[in-house]
This record gives C-alpha cells, structure tokens and sequence, in this order.
C-alpha cells in the first residue's frame, strides 16, 4: 500500500509540474547564426509558444563548430524544462567529421519533435553563367558546416556526377548565403530557406532540390532525383531537451508545438521559406535521428570522410 501510495504521489507531482510549466522564460538555443533555416523557424515557433502559454520562448543563438557549441551547452544544462535545442540535422553528424566533439545526441539529449522538413538546394552565383546541373562541374563548394547534411550529400553528388568540387565550410547557413550572393563561392549547397528570397530577387539560381518531388511552392525548380541523380535528402528542424527533462514536460512542450504547426499562419510561414511543418512523436523523432545517423555514417565512410 505505501508503494502504491508512494507511485501515486509521484505521479501527482509530475502531472502538476507539467501543468505549471512553464513558470519562468524558456530558452530555445539555436547552434547557428540568425537569419538560416533554423533561426527562422525557430522564432515562428518560439513567438507562438510564447501567446499561448503565457511565458516568453527567447531564441538564443549560440553559433560556431558548426552547431557543436550550441548543442554542447543544452547538452550540458540543467533538464528542469528551462532549456531547449531549436537544431538542425548537421548536429546528428558531427562526430564523423570532428574529433572533439563532447556530446552524443542519442545518449545526452532527450527528442521532443521534428518541427519541419525541408530539401536541401544547390545554388549558384549569377557570374558561374550556367541554368543546369548539367551545365556546371568542377566549382568550389559552399556549405554550413563539416560534417553536416550539406556536406555529406555534396559528397554523394560528386560521387554520383563524377566530378571534383573543394567544399568549402562555413559556421552556419546564414554566411554561407552572403558568400555566395557576393559571388565570394560560386555554388553553394544549402538548407533552401535563405535562399529564396535571394532566388526570387536574381540574385542567385537554384538549380535543384535534393528531395524526390518538387516543392509545392517552387514547382519550377527540377530536382536532382528526377535528373538522373539518386540523391533523396533533406535536413530536419527540430526541439531536443538534456538528458532527464522530466517526460510530461517534453509531452507538453511536444503537444503545444504541434497545435502550433497546425496553425494556418504559421503553416503558410513555413512553406514560403520552403520548410514543410511536421509535428512528429517524440518517438518518430528518435527513430529520424537513429536512422539518420547509421545512414550518413555509412555513406561518410563510403567518402572516405574522417574525424580530424
């Protein structure tokens, strides 16, 4: 009887904790500069968050390693609810690129959601003077960060194409775009999301999607797939709490995002910055990022890429 008395009180506790969460400002920290894919969506997010439970989600941007410091500094922090990872998928892959890597996504972090899903774009400057991906070959390669899903699929793509490009990394998604626009790199390899108002403006051209069918907003962009290349990426965004963030909080936090991404404001947001609102299971969540990882290990290893 005192056990069971005992599981009750617990459980009691935890369901009254979840219900006055939050109680104080929540951080979502976000391992890349501002104006990239990530920071975009975290903010629609964060700002909704913040009107429908009544305390202020603040996006803070902890860029540089190429997500490793901002990830490193969640994975570090205390799990009482107060700190999330708003990150991008190239925090999943940094241990096959980086030796001094001092977090395992799998065992340090807790999955809230997938909150979009989005396909990665190749670029190019105006000057490289090409309208295809047959048309260009041999350029220098601009990406986020080693070890990310840009750069492994830009591997794939030089496999695939037979050509040679030096890849370039940059710290985030956001300097990679002003490079390229500045005519600094002539192709890049980006989360699509900063690209396209840059796109649509002259700018720069996107010559292709790396996702299997066309983006419902920009359906006059080819992708590679049905150009003859059998590349079928993306990058996820998504919400991870440290390791022992109590399960009703990352329950909650996981049914407030999605009544979120439900919203048609917020929906009509996201798809014009080319990210398609998902809303996943926590579970569904750990199972992207299991899979993922094995994935992108093998095609590392198939590259020939290695920690340094």
């Amino acid at each position: 009887m005192r056990t069971i008395l005992l599981a009750l009180g617990m459980l009691a506790a935890s369901l009254v904790h979840a219900q006055s969460w939050p109680a104080k400002p929540v951080r979502f920290i976000v391992p890349f500069p501002p104006g990239g894919a990530t920071d975009v969506a975290a903010r629609v997010v964060a700002d909704k968050l913040t009107r429908a439970l009544g305390q202020q989600f603040v996006v803070d941007n902890r860029a540089g390693a190429s997500g490793a410091i901002g990830a490193t500094e969640v994975a570090r922090a205390a799990p009482d609810g107060y700190t999330f990872l708003f990150a991008a998928d190239p925090v999943e892959t940094l241990h096959l690129v980086m030796k001094d890597v001092h977090f395992d996504l799998q065992r340090d972090f807790v999955p809230v959601t997938q909150v979009t899903s989005q396909p990665l774009a190749i670029a190019v400057h105006p000057s490289v003077g090409v309208q295809t991906i047959q048309e260009f070959i041999a350029l220098a390669f601009g990406h986020s960060g080693v070890g990310s899903g840009q750069h492994l699929t830009g591997e794939l793509f030089k496999t695939l194409a037979g050509i040679d490009m030096q890849q370039v990394p940059y710290k985030g998604g956001a300097p990679a775009v002003q490079d390229l626009v500045a005519g600094q790199v002539p192709v890049a390899m980006l989360g699509s999301t900063p690209l396209i108002p840059h796109h649509n403006a002259g700018r720069i051209k996107i010559l292709a999607f790396t996702s299997k069918e066309r983006f419902p907003t920009m359906p006059d962009i080819p992708t590679l797939h049905e150009l003859g290349f059998a590349v079928d990426t993306g990058q996820w965004l998504g919400l991870l709490g440290p390791r022992g963030t109590s399960p009703e909080v990352v329950n909650r936090l996981y049914t407030e995002t999605k009544k979120t991404l439900q919203l048609e404001d917020v929906k009509a947001r996201l798809l014009q910055a080319a990210l398609l609102p998902v809303g996943g299971t926590p579970g569904e969540f750990a199972a992207l990022i299991r899979t993922d990882i094995e994935s992108w290990s093998k095609l590392a290893a198939a590259a020939g890429v290695k920690p340094q």
